[in-house]
């Protein structure tokens, strides 16, 4: 029975290996590359954050790299279509993502390994880990970059550290490692004025729409039930 399983998962992972292939052959071919994430850790071990994939529209029938969400992250994870700058593509977009659903989300979207993210938690102390290889792709236009903002204390990080958010520019044509080591404090992680700073411009409109609905929720079950007699 376990042969028989196995059988539709090799061939839909072939499937999804060369559809990865094709995208990248596409953006290595055009030169031209924008992936721009950014994400907030929650000191209750979850992560939400916005992830922006495309390509220079060169012709009028291109739609950018197709990204897949696993089934299983679909009510958490949104993908609507992106176009700015003369980019099209999409972004991704979660809430509350556990750190393992995290890793799972970064190995669907990017099967053949190009990116890597992981985060572990041991006491008070986050380690966060990754990488992104673009080895292949041409310097010509890339814009490629990572920004994660945590709740407590960067102690230590190979990125800019700017009061608790750290970024990244990974650069085209090498293999970039993200690490960064952090101490929760008692706050109830990231605000949600902060998680909108380092979304950025491009983003806003959607993040804005995310945290009112968010905040809008947090208030009302804040809200003293009051009692009628």
């Amino acid at each position: 029975m376990q042969f028989r399983d196995s059988v539709p998962q090799t061939r839909f992972r072939r499937q999804t290996a060369l559809a990865v292939l094709a995208v990248v052959a596409a953006l290595a071919l055009s030169g031209c590359v924008r992936v721009q994430a950014a994400l907030a850790l929650s000191d209750r071990d979850t992560v939400s954050g916005q992830l922006v994939v495309a390509s220079l529209l060169l012709r009028k029938e291109d739609k950018g790299p197709e990204l897949t969400v696993p089934p299983e992250l679909a009510s958490k994870v949104k993908t609507t279509p992106y176009t700015a700058d003369g980019y099209i593509g999409n972004t991704v977009t979660f809430q509350d993502l556990t750190f393992a659903e995290v890793s799972l989300l970064t190995q669907t979207l990017t099967p053949g390994g190009q990116y890597r993210l992981s985060f572990r938690r041991a006491g008070n102390l986050v380690t966060m880990a990754g990488s992104a290889d673009l080895s292949e792709l041409p310097a010509e236009r890339a814009d490629v970059q990572l920004k994660v903002a945590f709740p407590g204390t960067v102690i230590q990080t190979n990125g800019v550290n700017d009061a608790g958010t750290v970024s990244w520019a990974p650069k085209p044509g090498a293999v970039t490692e993200f690490l960064a080591t952090i101490e929760y404090t008692d706050q109830s992680g990231v605000s949600w004025t902060k998680w909108v700073t380092i979304v950025g411009a491009a983003a806003v409109g959607v993040a804005l729409l995310v945290l009112v609905l968010a905040l809008v929720t947090h208030r009302r079950e804040r809200r003293p039930r009051v009692e009628h007699h």
